[in-house]
């Protein structure tokens, strides 16, 4: 049963509006100084009393607080991420800091607003050692709340399950997770900015309280986390919506973290890369990478992923052939290879004097602190040496990208490599992404796999998903042949289709059932529809979004039958609407060019 907390005195209320005046937030603190949040947008629930506050080594800050005073400002500021949903970003919030303090100790709670969500961290100031037990964090939604929750594992790699807030009561759910609240309000909730002074942490059910959500440290953070002062936490951040477009084209989670640490970013090229690991192809046969390279540039992609396997006795050569082939390559790793100084100084160094052009480091498997520290590391000192980087068996992203723009995808995900060994993603799973995990990051889930996706889609959905899916390097995962026999004349699509975009719209959408996205890059148009949960869709999207015009439009769209991918050709304008049928769990791709 739901509920109601009860405040012994009347409290003391600190109230944050959105630059736009939407949206606000509200800390009350009760009689007994403990203190409880409250999100409202345009003066309806989104989050109802929910209790904030920390526990340390020098003070619980959860209750017995005293207020000692408040500091508001506003931020309006312009970025550019070297590659994401759009081309440049837009971090507009209002900020309120509320100094409290138990037994001659300080601490801040920071409060954001922004017009498409809040934010809010915890701040100890002062010098020493500080080790931090737990938090008090919460988040307690409406009744009749529905969620897309993925049940917690280390790697995020299960599938966001339709549930009710009033099935989450007793289990752990992994982040970012969506809900929709009544009158079609959304809301993703996740955490921003997870750095090596903390662990990544996830939310649990409240058991006796079905309702409230709490927030908790990673399983494997058997110990406190330990940190120095002046310290502050992740981020505990919510996007809020009246639709799902506001939920998919958001940028606040790479809003909340830090400006990039790269003032030079000349040499991070986003791209689009061959891999030959999901076929089964060998990884140590040298003639195998040639022939991926010779692919890869034949395609006009930037990379190829030498993975699992590769020999270091042929390392040297396949880069200099694939650099005359204008492909890049990148390796993979064990993270356990890295994790020492020598190491990294001996591979990291090697790797990068041979003409690497990035890193895959794998099997994370962890939320813990001393594990953020070795992602931390590692961003570090791949940078220093100007390789990309890619995290696989990892934990969600938090917004590390802006700060880290050499970051260019992750894992994270329940990908295409689990057609391998199961049944795979299905089509429902790959509708709900876009609103869920890919939402806030780029997501290396590996798409385009004709020869094996365990019928689960159509090829025409497979063909869809590198534009439905945001990485800023694609790795497109199905075998040379397959490509060659399979993808028809979508091979010229999956050729010209960027990895980066200048705008993003979801045009329509819905989690599990259907998602049509819309992507600019320069003066190009990529529509992707793609459908799930065993039914076919009709799709009727206006192009309004378009320019004045004519375009040429290039449809490539499900055929008679789940192995057909159909060319079409037309003339479009801004005024023209497009009509297209995908069948069961089916997909397509509209690319539009300007006429010159």
């Amino acid at each position: 049963m739901t509920k109601t907390l009860q405040h012994t005195t009347d409290p003391q209320n600190w109230i944050l509006f959105s630059p736009d005046g939407q949206v606000c937030i509200t800390v009350s603190e009760t009689g007994d100084g403990k203190l409880f949040h409250r999100v409202t947008r345009n003066e309806q629930s989104v989050f109802e009393d929910s209790p904030i506050g920390l526990s340390t080594s020098i003070a619980d800050f959860h209750s017995e607080l005293i207020f000692l005073s408040k500091s508001a400002r506003t931020l309006y500021e312009t970025y550019a991420l070297v590659g994401g949903k759009k081309a440049t970003s837009i971090n507009h919030y209002n900020e309120l800091t509320l100094r409290f303090k138990r037994k001659n100790r300080e601490f801040h709670v920071v409060l954001r607003a922004y017009n498409d969500g809040i934010a809010y961290r915890y701040h100890v100031p002062g010098t020493g050692s500080i080790s931090i037990y737990s938090e008090a964090s919460a988040f307690r939604l409406p009744s009749k709340t529905e969620a897309w929750a993925q049940t917690f594992s280390l790697n995020y790699e299960e599938f966001y399950t339709h549930r009710r807030l009033s099935d989450m009561a007793h289990g752990d759910y992994g982040m970012p997770t969506l809900f929709k609240l009544a009158d079609d309000r959304w809301v993703l909730l996740t955490e921003a900015a997870v750095y090596g002074d903390y662990c990544a942490s996830h939310l649990r059910g409240g058991e006796e309280d079905e309702s409230l959500l709490k927030v908790v440290f990673a399983p494997d953070q058997t110990n406190a986390v330990v940190a120095q002062r002046p310290f502050q936490t992740p981020w505990r951040a919510a996007i809020i919506s009246p639709g799902l477009p506001g939920i998919v084209e958001s940028d606040l989670i790479e809003n909340l973290n830090p400006e990039s640490e790269i003032t030079d970013t000349s040499w991070i090229k986003p791209g689009r890369s061959a891999w030959s690991w999901w076929s089964g192809d060998s990884q140590s046969d040298y003639d195998v990478q040639v022939k991926y390279v010779d692919f890869a540039s034949s395609m006009g992609w930037e990379y190829y992923l030498c993975d699992s396997g590769w020999n270091i006795e042929w390392l040297p050569e396949i880069v200099q052939y694939a650099k005359s082939k204008n492909v890049g390559i990148f390796v993979w790793a064990h993270h356990h290879e890295l994790m020492t100084d020598d190491d990294i100084e001996d591979k990291l160094s090697r790797w990068a004097s041979l003409g690497v052009k990035g890193v895959k480091v794998d099997y994370f498997d962890s939320d813990c602190q001393e594990q953020i520290k070795l992602y931390d590391k590692l961003a570090v000192e791949t940078a220093k040496r100007r390789l990309l980087l890619n995290y696989h068996g990892s934990t969600k992203p938090s917004g590390e990208r802006r700060r880290w723009p050499h970051l260019v995808t992750r894992e994270g995900v329940l990908g295409a490599e689990y057609y391998k060994w199961s049944p795979g993603p299905t089509a429902e799973h790959n509708c709900t992404l876009p609103f869920t995990r890919n939402a806030v990051g780029p997501m290396d889930y590996t798409p385009v796999t004709y020869s094996n996706h365990q019928g689960q889609t159509t090829f025409a959905h497979q063909t869809a998903l590198p534009i439905i899916f945001e990485s800023n390097v694609q790795h497109l995962a199905d075998r040379v042949s397959s490509f060659q026999d399979n993808a028809g004349e979508a091979l010229e699509l999956l050729k010209a289709c960027p990895a980066v975009w200048d705008e993003t719209k979801l045009l329509e959408g819905y989690p599990g059932r259907y998602v049509t996205i819309a992507r600019r890059s320069e003066n190009e148009w990529y529509v992707a529809s793609i459908c799930g949960g065993g039914k076919s869709h009709a799709i009727s999207v206006a192009l309004s979004f378009l320019p004045e015009g004519r375009f040429s439009a290039h449809a490539y769209s499900d055929g008679d039958t789940g192995t057909e991918v159909v060319h079409h050709t037309g003339s479009v304008t801004r005024e023209t609407t497009l009509h297209l049928k995908l069948l069961v769990n089916g997909g397509c791709v509209v690319r539009l060019l300007p006429d010159v």
